[in-house]
């Protein structure tokens, strides 16, 4: 058959090796086909009954092995500690815990109480330590009020607090009753009286002795925001806004209105060359010039309409006088007020304010006004002008007011600073006046005054 035919070669090719060629021609037949060395010496195995020896084959020891007490190498076991080059250090991690906790949880993770936006809005004392929010509601739930006592028989109503963690107390409103504690009236109305003085000391020597004053409020109100800022996260171009700060009020009584457009381009201008010659740091130049912008035209730029006002021929103090009359009046009538018979809440998002509040300081800042301007006869308007103007006050100073809340609530502070003992901070006693300054300017440019 075709498939049995073989070519010449094929037995040399297909031949089979003997053992005595692999022995290399001994006939020895106890010899090795292949040479390993010297045996070993014969090794007998253990009966299945004895106990174990100890020993391990050499081949699954390390040259550092550990060694017993008899002087034999041990096993080493993935799992066992080992603090050698070879000790799988990720498994050792992954099983260690955390010696402490973490303090911070944010997200999904916050399982915490949280403030709510509606007690951000009001002009409470909002307790932002968690902890203490617990503390405080563990104490409430052993001291919770009788049930018979409705809102309608409290003094005034309080702000609303998350449900089954009533607060211990009602905790003092804006404009809440006497008795409800807080702030200490008389000590707060001597720094009154005091800052009283000193204005109308200033501005008996006229519009230079009143441009200094309101310079000193506004670049103290300045420096307060900008701590403020810092305290909480922001890194605002603190010396260029200073700056900008102490020279709108300077600028507006050299040059009037025109000069508040170039001051807000300079600072902008400025604060751009600062960042990109890197004096800003690592700090985002988009949020902390926003801030920077804000403080500017917030204190600096509303401020300087106190020199718009005292540059008005004559009668620029006397205005300012009135401007500062007014908004002391809604804050006076506001509080007494609203401590004395405030029972309606003024809105949701701000509950401890009270329409009758409200009604008070309308009250308090007309009749504040026009007594001065009208009985005394401070100041160059008529009795319909000095109408207009306490009424624009009553209308504006809450917004001043309010605004700065707003602010404080998001920043999760109660005051900006405490220069003025039972005050606060300068900007915390003027931020209603911020608001009341360009608004009694255009009264008095509308009753053809200034202008």
């Amino acid at each position: 058959m075709a498939g049995d035919e073989r070519t010449p070669g094929d037995e040399e090719r297909d031949r089979f090796v003997t053992a005595d060629e692999l022995r290399g021609g001994t006939s020895d037949p106890a010899a090795p086909i292949i040479d390993l060395g010297a045996p070993s010496g014969e090794v007998v195995m253990p009966h299945w009954t004895a106990p174990p020896t100890g020993q391990v084959p050499a081949v699954v020891l390390g040259v550092d092995s550990p060694v017993d007490d008899s002087g034999v190498e041990s096993l080493r076991w993935r799992d066992e500690h080992d603090t050698s080059d070879h000790a799988d250090f990720m498994l050792d991690l992954a099983a260690t815990e955390s010696e402490q906790r973490p303090t911070e949880r944010l997200g999904a993770l916050d399982r915490s109480e949280r403030t709510t936006d509606v007690e951000f809005l009001n002009f409470d004392d909002v307790e932002l330590d968690p902890r203490r929010r617990a503390r405080r509601s563990r104490r409430s739930r052993t001291t919770r009020p009788d049930a018979s006592v409705t809102p309608a028989t409290t003094a005034s109503p309080t702000r609303a607090a998350p449900e089954a963690t009533p607060p211990s107390a009602p905790e003092p409103a804006a404009d809440a009753p006497a008795g409800a504690g807080g702030r200490d009236v008389p000590r707060a109305a001597l720094v009154g009286v005091v800052m009283a003085v000193v204005a109308l000391g200033a501005f008996s020597l006229g519009a230079v002795g009143a441009l200094i004053v309101a310079e000193i409020v506004i670049v103290a109100a300045g420096v307060e925001f900008f701590g403020a800022l810092q305290r909480n996260g922001y890194r605002p171009v603190t010396l260029i806004g200073v700056a900008a700060i102490v020279m709108f009020p300077l600028a507006a009584y050299w040059k009037g209105e025109a000069a508040f457009p170039l001051v807000l381009a300079l600072t902008l201008v400025v604060g751009i060359l600062w960042y990109l010659a890197g004096l800003g740091g690592r700090s985002r130049p988009l949020v902390n010039l926003a801030v920077t912008l804000l403080s500017v035209i917030w204190i600096g730029m509303f401020g300087a309409f106190a020199a718009l006002i005292l540059a008005v021929p004559a009668e620029g103090v006397s205005i300012l006088l009135l401007a500062v009359v007014g908004t002391v009046g809604s804050d006076v009538g506001a509080f007494f007020i609203g401590r004395a018979a405030g029972r309606t809440p003024l809105s949701k998002l701000s509950p401890n304010k009270t329409v009758e509040g409200l009604i008070g300081g309308v009250v308090g800042s007309i009749l504040a006004v026009f007594v001065f301007s009208v009985v005394l006869g401070v100041g160059p308007f008529s009795a319909g002008g000095a109408l207009l103007l306490g009424i624009v006050i009553a209308a504006i100073a809450p917004l001043g007011d309010l605004a700065e809340s707003l602010i404080k609530r998001d920043l999760g502070i109660k005051d900006m600073g405490t220069l003025l003992p039972q005050h606060g901070g300068v900007l915390d006693r003027f931020d209603g006046m911020l608001f009341v300054l360009p608004a009694a300017y255009y009264v008095a440019r509308l009753c053809g005054l200034a202008g």
